[in-house]
């Protein structure tokens, strides 16, 4: 934001809201949802959450940018000097794993100008900005910064790249923009414990697949969390492998755990049987705000639900298998990842046609199935909470 937006007393320009008043509609907007209200008295977020451009907005800076991301796999990052880089909730990140072994996230953004350090992956002794060459090291101190000399008040230390949060769980890397920010494990101790029963360490990555929606990522999320209320509907293939009655929902503190048996009917589907593919239950973990992890017979598939916008993200898939070698195992995990790829069509069908709704003058809020969709009002409420404490309510 310019001086002159932040300046109250700044002239408004035609045509523009002042500040305040945006701040006041704002407020108004995340006051649309009462978390304090039981599941059962309860309405659902408003519309405008799913397609304000000013609460997009809000969530970006106060949800993603102070939440733990996983944002790649641990694998590959063995070697010191070895780095890989993204960008998260519009922060450019590297990790990186310096000549002592430790990993370590940085800011990937050059003190310099602003460019991204480095890009992509690779292997390093030091990080080199291309734009002017600027230099660090792997701890990201200042290093080099050519033709700097004799600049005025001009302090090495105070150049060196931002630390950011950094763990790891599961196969993968987690950062947190803060690196003050809470731990992570302790958040997801009960769920590692729960995993850590189905052998989950000893599956490996075989390949990852991406689809961009058109739709909000809360929707995505919403649809996920529903207690498998839209799977005999929307799901023709995935019901034939699963017991709907056996369909139970664990609400935890900053995450909940979906759970279903197996079908007992033989047959079910022409493709994967489903006492091999589901195995002695499915696992439909979510964690807040937008990490799903599905364990399952001898597989895990993981959902990141990346936000791009107001009405469009991208999810973000990786499969793990415990063993993808030899001709019985590969069929195996072919028509997993195509039942898989048959499962996120049909979402994404339903959560884009949910967002054209969403945009509707006559719909503005509704309502819980209570005794389904107790995980879905359970995400809201961690959500407006965060969203409130963010605009002072």
């Amino acid at each position: 934001m310019s001086a002159r937006g932040d300046d109250p007393a700044a002239p408004v320009r035609s045509g523009h809201t002042p500040p305040a008043a945006l701040d006041e509609h704002l407020r108004a907007e995340v006051a649309g949802f009462d978390p304090t209200v039981a599941v059962e008295r309860a309405w659902t977020p408003p519309s405008s959450w799913y397609t304000s451009p000013a609460v997009f907005e809000l969530e970006r800076r106060e949800v993603f940018g102070r939440r733990w991301q996983p944002v790649t796999r641990a694998e590959g990052l063995e070697r010191p000097g070895s780095y890989t880089s993204g960008c998260m909730a519009g922060e450019p990140w590297v990790v990186v794993r310096g000549e002592d072994d430790s990993l370590r996230a940085l800011s990937n953004t050059c003190r310099h100008k602003g460019r991204e350090v480095v890009q992509g992956q690779g292997q390093t002794d030091r990080l080199v900005c291309g734009y002017h060459a600027w230099t660090y090291d792997l701890h990201g101190r200042l290093r080099s910064a050519p033709r700097m000399a004799g600049i005025a008040g001009f302090d090495r230390d105070t150049m060196s790249l931002p630390r950011l949060g950094i763990e790891t769980w599961g196969p993968w890397v987690w950062i947190n923009p803060s690196v003050a920010a809470s731990p992570l494990l302790p958040r997801v101790d009960a769920l590692d414990h729960m995993l850590a029963g189905t052998d989950w360490h000893h599956l490996r990555f075989h390949s990852r697949a991406s689809w961009t929606l058109e739709c909000n990522w809360k929707v995505f999320v919403d649809n996920y969390l529903d207690g498998g209320y839209h799977i005999p509907h929307m799901h023709p293939s995935l019901d034939a492998q699963i017991d709907m009655a056996s369909y139970r929902t664990e609400l935890h503190g900053e995450f909940s755990v979906q759970t279903v048996d197996p079908t007992q009917a033989p047959g079910a589907t022409p493709n994967v049987d489903p006492t091999q593919r589901i195995g002695a239950g499915a696992i439909y973990a979510w964690i807040y705000p937008n990490i799903m992890l599905n364990r399952y017979g001898p597989c895990l598939d993981s959902n990141l639900v990346v936000p791009l916008g107001p009405h469009r993200c991208r999810v973000d898939c990786e499969f793990y298998f415990m063993d993808d070698q030899g001709p019985g195992a590969r069929t195996f995990v072919e028509q997993s990842i195509e039942q898989a790829a048959i499962t996120q069509a049909e979402d994404i069908a339903i959560c884009e046609s949910v967002q054209v709704g969403l945009g509707s003058r006559h719909y503005e809020v509704g309502r819980y199935a209570p005794r389904v969709e107790h995980g879905e009002h359970h995400f809201h409420r961690l959500l407006a909470a965060d969203l409130r404490a963010a605009v002072g309510l």
